[in-house]
C-alpha cells in the first residue's frame, strides 16, 4: 500500500478507463482472466475479447484449449438473429489449462461449476500467496447458487483480494463441446434474448469506503480507490459487449431470486429435452412450480425477500393451460429451440451436476429453519393443534397441485421447516447422474408422480 501513497483517488474515480500497474497509472488495456472457461465463461470472455479493448486470458479444460487453439471462438449472441455470427481468431485470445496463466490479471471471472468452487479457490489462493495479483485485483463469481462467493472470500480475503458475487441472467450452450474435430473451434450460442428492464449481469458493488465486510476490503484508501476504478473499468468493458449490467448494493436477494429460476434445471434435466419442449407441457411446469412454491415458503420462514420483478407472478404463469402459457412464452420470453439448462448439458456429457447448490440450498435453509423453530418451541413449552395444522397442510398441498393456493403449508405455523420436494428432486437427479440419458429420462406424469409421492 505504501507504494500507492501518492495516488490521487479523486483522479482515479474520474478516469475509470485507466488501471494501476507497478505503482503508477497508465493508459493500457484491462487484463481479464476467466477461470473455468466453459459455456458461460468462454461466452463472456469471448465477448470481452471481441468487443472491448481488454486483453483476455481464458483457463479451461484441455478440450477447450485445443478447440480455441485450432479454430478460435465462434459466438452467436442473439437467438433472434441466428445469422449474427462473430469469430475470434486464436491469436486474439490467450487460452491455457494452467491457472497460473491468470497471474497479473486485473479481473478474474470464476465460472467453474459450483462443485469445483473449492478447488478454484485453492488455485487462486496459491497465486495470491505468491503476490501474483495486483493490489487492485477483483475476483467475480459468475456461478449458479448463492454460496460460491463465501468460499472464495474465505480463501482470498486474507490476501487482500476482493471477491464480488454476480448473477448471470442468460443461458448459453457450448455447441461444439462433444465435437471430435478440434478444427471446428469453440462454438457457443446464446439461447435467451435480453429481457426488457432486466440486467444480463448483476454485480455486487463495492462499498463507498473500505470496510471489514467479509469481501477482503480492508485496504489503504488509495488501494481501495484503485479497486473501485478497476470495477468501473470492467463494468464499462462489459457494457461495450452489449451486455446490460447492474451494480447491486446487496446481491443476495438477487441470487435468491435467480435460484427460483434455476429450480427448473432438475425438471429440464429429468425430461431429457430442450427447455422450450419441457416447459410446453403443463405437468413439467407444475413440477417446477411446486419446487418454487416450496422454496418461497422456506424463504419466508428465513426472512429472505428475493429480488426478481416476476417472482409474484411466476406460480400463476406456470399453472396456465398449455395454450395460454405457450402463447405468452412466445411473446414475453422466447427461447432458442435448442436451449438447454446447464444441468441437462452436464447429464448429456456425464459430468456431475450442480443440484446440491440449487435444490440443496433450499433443503439446507429449511433445515436451518427447523433447528431454529425447535429451539423456539422448546423455549415456549411447545404448542398444540398439530393435527389441525397437518390437515391444513394436506389441503394446501392438494390445492397447490392443481394450480391453486400459494404453496404447500403456506399459512401453517410450520411452513418452511421442511423441503421434501426439493429433497426428492436431488434424489432423482443423483439417480440420473448414475444411470445417464436416455435411460433416466422421465415423462411429465412420471416425474410429477415421482416428485410428489
Amino acid at each position: 500500500a505504501s507504494r500507492l501513497a501518492e495516488f490521487d483517488s479523486r483522479e482515479t474515480m474520474k478516469t475509470p478507463e485507466l488501471h494501476h500497474s507497478c505503482g503508477r497509472w497508465v493508459d493500457m488495456p484491462l487484463k481479464v482472466g476467466v477461470l473455468g472457461a466453459g459455456a458461460v465463461g468462454a461466452y463472456v470472455g469471448g465477448l470481452i475479447a471481441l468487443r472491448s479493448k481488454s486483453d483476455v486470458v481464458m483457463v479451461g479444460r484441455r478440450r477447450f484449449v485445443d478447440q480455441v487453439s485450432a479454430g478460435g471462438v465462434t459466438l452467436r449472441p442473439d437467438p433472434r438473429r441466428p445469422r449474427d455470427v462473430h469469430s475470434i481468431r486464436p491469436m486474439h485470445v490467450t487460452v491455457d489449462d494452467d491457472p497460473k496463466a491468470l497471474a497479473g490479471c486485473d479481473i478474474i471471472l470464476v465460472a467453474v461449476k459450483s462443485t469445483a468452487t473449492a478447488d478454484a479457490a485453492a488455485q487462486l489462493e496459491r497465486i495470491a500467496e505468491r503476490g501474483g495479483f495486483p493490489p487492485h485485483a477483483l475476483v467475480l463469481s459468475l456461478q449458479n447458487g448463492v454460496g460460491n462467493g463465501s468460499i472464495l472470500v474465505r480463501a482470498l480475503e486474507k490476501h487482500g483480494v476482493a471477491t464480488l458475487p454476480c448473477m448471470v441472467n442468460f443461458n448459453v450452450v457450448w455447441d461444439s463441446y462433444a465435437s471430435d474435430d478440434v478444427r471446428d473451434g469453440c462454438r457457443i450460442r446464446r439461447c435467451t434474448p435480453a429481457k426488457p428492464g432486466m440486467p444480463c449481469v448483476g454485480i455486487h458493488d463495492l462499498p463507498e469506503r473500505a470496510v471489514a465486510d467479509g469481501t477482503g476490503l480492508v485496504d489503504h484508501p488509495s488501494v481501495f480507490a484503485a479497486k473501485k476504478a478497476n470495477l468501473a473499468a470492467f463494468v464499462e468493458a462489459l457494457r461495450e459487449t452489449g451486455l446490460a449490467v447492474s451494480l447491486e448494493r446487496d446481491i443476495l436477494p438477487v441470487l435468491y431470486g435467480k435460484l427460483l429460476i434455476n429450480l427448473q434445471s432438475p425438471v429440464n434435466a429429468l425430461s431429457g429435452a430442450p427447455v422450450p419442449t419441457t416447459l410446453s407441457r403443463r405437468r413439467f411446469r407444475m413440477a417446477w412450480r411446486a419446487l418454487v412454491l416450496e422454496a418461497l415458503d422456506v424463504y419466508d420462514a428465513c426472512g429472505i425477500k428475493p429480488k426478481r420483478p416476476y417472482v409474484p407472478f411466476l406460480p400463476f404463469v406456470l399453472a396456465l393451460p398449455d395454450w395460454a402459457y405457450n402463447a405468452a412464452a412466445s411473446l414475453l420470453f422466447p427461447l432458442d429451440p435448442g436451449c438447454k439448462s446447464s444441468m441437462l448439458q452436464d447429464c448429456e456429457t456425464g459430468r456431475a451436476t450442480e443440484i446440491d447448490a440449487l435444490c440443496g440450498e433450499i433443503v439446507r435453509l429449511a433445515r436451518r429453519n427447523a433447528n431454529r423453530a425447535r429451539d423456539e418451541d422448546a423455549g415456549a413449552g411447545g404448542e398444540g393443534g398439530g393435527d389441525a395444522r397437518g390437515i391444513a397442510r394436506g389441503i394446501g398441498r392438494a390445492l397447490a397441485a392443481f394450480g391453486f393456493g400459494f404453496g404447500s403449508g403456506r399459512g401453517s405455523g410450520r411452513r418452511g421447516r421442511t423441503a421434501p420436494l426439493n429433497a426428492r428432486a436431488i434424489e432423482l437427479v443423483k439417480r440420473l447422474e448414475r444411470i445417464g440419458l436416455p435411460d433416466g429420462r422421465m415423462g411429465p406424469d412420471e416425474l410429477w408422480e415421482a416428485l410428489t409421492r
